[in-house]
């Protein structure tokens, strides 16, 4: 991005993604504690972009080195730990990769979209909201988000339309309660236009 963050600004991993004016997290949630973390940008390859300063996130889940958050439209990865900042002793601080892979690629038709830790985690949490039974279509994203969460980067699913029925169902359960990333925004669009496409076949 552009405009580096200010130091000590504190924001939730989990809603800097989203419009301004969507729901905040706390529906349902209160038992949960989050915790702060100060992420600090890589440096910068070329001397003549300006050093990015770092960010203080509240993530309701752990992170560690490997995982992946949203800040504010970016995606970041937590590659190493780093020094907890003098300001701030009790923050955990981490090393962080501003471009990371992507975790997985949804198919729909022609159409591609790039998901992330954050993201998958999201889609998983909201299937099972949308459909305790579990069904073909269930069982079949659930076991993509595992093997996209644990086996390595870069996992492709070409789902079929069921399953990317139960995914558009699941990512408008999710932008009601908590807002969509960008990347799932995207995805978003891209099934509804992969429907409005199947609409026009005769």
């Amino acid at each position: 991005m552009d405009h580096p963050a200010d130091v000590g600004r504190v924001t939730d991993a989990r809603t800097l993604e989203a419009r301004a004016g969507r729901r905040s997290l706390t529906k349902g949630r209160a038992q949960v504690q989050p915790c702060l973390y100060t992420l600090v940008p890589a440096s910068n390859v070329d001397p003549g972009v300006p050093q990015r300063l770092p960010v203080t996130v509240r993530c309701e889940r752990a992170l560690g080195v490997g995982s992946q958050v949203w800040v504010q439209q970016e995606c970041w990865e937590l590659v190493a730990r780093e020094a907890a900042p003098e300001d701030a002793p009790q923050h955990a601080a981490y090393l962080c990769a501003t471009s990371p892979l992507p975790r997985a690629r949804i198919l729909a038709a022609a159409r591609e979209s790039w998901l992330y830790e954050p993201d998958l985690l999201d889609l998983a949490g909201a299937v099972r909201r949308v459909h305790a039974d579990e069904t073909p279509a269930t069982r079949t994203i659930q076991a993509a988000i595992r093997a996209a969460l644990h086996g390595g980067a870069e996992v492709e699913a070409n789902l079929e339309g069921d399953a990317l029925r139960v995914l558009a169902q699941a990512l408008r359960g999710l932008e009601i309660d908590q807002g969509l990333s960008p990347a799932l925004q995207e995805l978003g669009r891209n099934l509804n236009q992969h429907f409005d496409d199947l609409k026009k076949v005769p």
